[in-house]
């Protein structure tokens, strides 16, 4: 009889930490499930500390060579048995009652296609707590740009997935989640549970440390897909704004702000007209990235400021945030 879940664990090269993150899943409060381990070429001994476990539930899966996380992933889901697919990493480590709080939701939510959960961050950098929205509207609409769902979290409905053919795309490296939630997010809806599932380790070697810079022009690449989508006649100077307003990371100068006042309303005139995505969540989604924009503004002060409050965007600003973008002015 098949498991309900199928946790999907790629390792590589993983042996410093494997054996912690697979126990973390064996000893969780749900127990009906399969650990899927995809060893893709591993020069070390993370399989043999897999197999080494003794519990009947670990399938070690090895490959001769190195085909890639995305490879792995997609065999993976091929080989799954599980009604859910679980995501999980092999230097990550899950919560006992993650697994089982997913699959009540799941069950309780037929239209859900994935879940994810809040994570707790720790290793190299400062532990903190990451949240993610919970409402599956929001998910949606941050798909536009982002991504609202931790990939190592993620527990997805296998028959929707099988249903839709949506696997990970070789196109897609070092995004291959956040590529696979956008095209997803066209068939079904997806959320995350208020619960921490997952204690998420950060150290020197893993993939986001390693390719920063290409996660970042990969990242853009699927921000102007999506733009084509609610904006098919967008020009390579209206991507190129766009690009640089959805940037969190680039300063912006005075005349850029001018300009991305006018792009984010233009965004919201049209949704309104094709209503791809909720129109008030939409709203409060570009709300927010008007008042980030003005906040990466420089150099900043009283002119910023102005620029900011005229725009009809700045209405609906959180007296908290908008306080923050006031202060900085003032320390011009």
């Amino acid at each position: 009889m098949s498991p309900r879940i199928t946790v999907l664990m790629p390792v590589y090269n993983a042996e410093a930490f494997v054996a912690d993150a697979a126990r973390s899943v064996l000893s969780g409060s749900w127990r009906d499930l399969e650990l899927l381990a995809i060893d893709d070429g591993s020069t070390d001994g993370s399989a043999a500390v897999l197999e080494s476990l003794g519990d009947p539930r670990v399938k070690v899966v090895r490959s001769p060579v190195n085909r890639g996380l995305i490879a792995s992933l997609n065999r993976g889901l091929d080989l799954a048995q599980g009604e859910f697919v679980a995501r999980m990493d092999a230097d990550d480590i899950c919560m006992p009652d993650r697994l089982s709080r997913q699959l009540k939701f799941m069950d309780a939510n037929p239209d859900i296609g994935v879940s994810g959960t809040w994570i707790t961050v720790f290793g190299a950098a400062r532990e903190h707590l990451m949240r993610f929205p919970t409402d599956p509207k929001v998910v949606d609409t941050e798909l536009f740009c982002f991504n609202p769902i931790a990939h190592s979290t993620a527990m997805l409905r296998k028959r929707l997935f099988d249903r839709h053919a949506l696997r990970y795309s070789p196109s897609a490296v070092h995004v291959e989640d956040l590529d696979l939630w956008m095209r997803a997010a066209e068939h079904f809806a997806m959320a995350n549970i208020s619960a921490v599932g997952l204690r998420y380790r950060v150290h020197d070697s893993q993939v986001s440390s390693r390719h920063e810079s290409v996660q970042s022009r990969s990242s853009g690449e699927l921000r102007a897909r999506q733009l084509s989508r609610l904006l098919p006649r967008a020009c390579a100077a209206d991507v190129d704004l766009h690009l640089s307003v959805m940037d969190v990371n680039r300063a912006l100068r005075h005349d850029e702000l001018i300009a991305a006042a006018s792009w984010l309303e233009r965004l919201e005139r049209a949704n309104a007209g094709v209503r791809r995505y909720d129109p008030a969540k939409f709203r409060k989604f570009l709300v927010q990235r008007w008042l980030n924009a003005a906040y990466r503004c420089v150099p900043t002060g009283f002119d910023v400021w102005r620029t900011w409050r005229r725009s009809a965007l700045a209405t609906a600003g959180a007296f908290s945030q908008w306080r923050l973008l006031f202060k900085k002015a003032m320390l011009r």
